[in-house]
């Protein structure tokens, strides 16, 4: 027996207003797609700021939107249709069989770094985060790969609108330090955190430099200090570096 049920408007909507961006696939505004759709301009107003506040969408460059991380999450969800995760997962899986640490995926969205897929440590204690969670970009060593792939232009700017917080007692709180460790994460295409975001955690960070539009990527494994010492930082970091040109070499 066929369900009886009354159609919602918006939904409507709102589906067709992104799947006129997946098939645009650049930045539209408010006007051009309600002209595009034939909608009232307030119908749209009211549905893709909804849209950006939930990350399905995101407001960027003179008022124009792209879709979102929140996106990427529910791709993940529904069987990994995002090419970006289902390319890297197994490097993931790999990078944590042969360091036994976590290893995750991020991406920057909305000035933050958004972990958009991991694969957890099965060997005791582990450091792990939920797929969805943000971290700030002046933090730690992943900000620093995300931030040596900007130009010098862009780092200044992020800098001048952002506190450097100092997280801990390891953190680097100077801008003229800080933009030196974006120059070496830049040079040596990998950077790390020895406990400057969170007491007794240490992290690798290199960066995805992949050519899939404006977005930027890197991945990270995180452990305990005992976990990941100082003799063990080289060839893990050597080992990111591999999979890293690997992941990119499917990009190109």
């Amino acid at each position: 027996m066929k369900a009886i049920y009354k159609s919602v408007p918006a939904l409507e909507k709102c589906f067709q207003i992104l799947d006129l961006f997946a098939r645009s696939r650049r930045p539209l505004g408010i006007s051009e797609i309600a002209n595009r759709l034939n909608y009232h301009k307030s119908t749209v107003f009211n549905i893709v700021y909804t849209l950006s506040n939930l990350g399905i969408l995101e407001n960027g460059y003179q008022n124009k939107f792209t879709l979102g991380t929140q996106l990427y999450v529910l791709g993940k969800a529904a069987a990994r249709e995002s090419e970006l995760i289902h390319t890297v997962r197994p490097y993931l899986e790999e990078i944590t069989e042969k360091t036994k640490l976590t290893a995750f995926l991020g991406i920057l969205s909305k000035g933050r770094v958004v972990i958009v897929d991991k694969v957890d440590s099965p060997y005791g204690i582990r450091v792990s985060s939920e797929v969805g969670l943000s971290i700030p970009l002046l933090a730690g060593a992943t900000g620093k790969v995300f931030l040596s792939q900007m130009s010098d232009d862009e780092v200044d700017r992020v800098l001048s609108q952002r506190e450097m917080k100092k997280y801990t007692a390891s953190t680097c709180s100077d801008t003229t330090g800080f933009k030196q460790m974006i120059k070496e994460a830049r040079e040596h295409g990998v950077a790390i955190d020895k406990e400057e975001y969170i007491e007794g955690i240490r992290a690798i960070a290199i960066p995805l430099r992949i050519s899939t539009g404006k977005l930027l990527a890197a991945i990270w494994v995180v452990g305990l200090n005992s976990q990941l010492t100082d003799d063990l930082i080289p060839g893990y970091s050597l080992l990111l570096r591999e999979m890293g040109a690997e992941i990119e070499a499917h990009f190109v």
